[in-house]
């Protein structure tokens, strides 16, 4: 069965995995992720076993896997997630094979092309569902250029000294319990890109930690009551953004 096709314009075309049963897409995420994110290749048998299942697989969760073909070859790839509790979206990963770094999608680089699809996905998720219109999209940036990078072309940098769980490689008979005290949490920022439809007069502190709780608790599973989750809550600042 061929992945579902969630957009095209000219010869880009981007291809939603989960639970296609398209193993040939599926592989060519996995090898794209595995290559480009080589901090997180341990990562690749969970992902593996996540597309077998449908975007809601997970209660209150609509999730993602986007590989992206230019002419046919696979060029890039973004996961990502709405949740709808928290009225917004997850950017997870987003890479661009070096070939295709160049390539441009009505007048965007292809990357940027991609986050901008993505936040209309979750717009649609949100529709579907009888929602609300999400508020936006929540990303993790890392290092400080790419959050520059990310500021030129329309996202938000949040005023939180947010952390990201790194697991360790999985091993039989490790409880998840024993896999969230065995994480290092590593330092990131917290981008935002904004929902246009949605006019948000500035951005709270309780606005802050629902999109920090998405990722650290909703997404990552790690307690809300735990010693990283309580700190990086407790750095939030007022944003000056309206």
């Amino acid at each position: 069965m061929a992945a579902r096709l969630a957009v095209e314009e000219g010869n880009v075309a981007i291809y939603d995995v989960l639970g296609s049963g398209d193993h040939e897409r599926i592989e060519a995420l996995l090898e794209l992720y595995a290559r480009l994110f080589p901090q997180y290749e341990h990562y690749v048998p969970r992902m593996r076993r996540r597309a077998e299942f449908g975007a809601e697989h997970r209660a209150g969760h609509i999730v993602h896997y986007w590989l992206a073909e230019v002419d046919g070859r696979p060029a890039g790839l973004r996961t990502f997630r709405y949740v709808r509790n928290r009225h917004c979206g997850l950017a997870h990963a987003l890479a661009v094979d070096p070939a295709f770094r160049g390539t441009t999608v009505g007048g965007k680089r292809l990357a940027v092309f991609m986050i901008y699809e993505c936040l209309n996905q979750i717009i649609r998720d949100a529709q579907a569902a009888g929602d609300e219109p999400p508020l936006g999209m929540v990303n993790e940036v890392d290092p400080d250029e790419l959050m520059k990078h990310y500021i030129r072309n329309g996202l938000i940098q949040l005023p939180i000294d947010y952390v990201e769980p790194i697991f360790a490689p999985e091993a039989q008979g490790r409880s998840r319990e024993d896999e969230i005290n065995a994480a290092e949490f590593h330092p990131m920022k917290m981008g935002f890109l904004p929902n246009p439809q949605v006019k948000i007069e500035g951005y709270s502190k309780e606005m802050i930690e629902n999109f920090a709780l998405a990722f650290l608790t909703d997404h990552y599973g790690v307690p809300a009551e735990h010693p990283a989750v309580r700190q990086t809550l407790s750095t939030i600042k007022r944003s000056e953004h309206a």
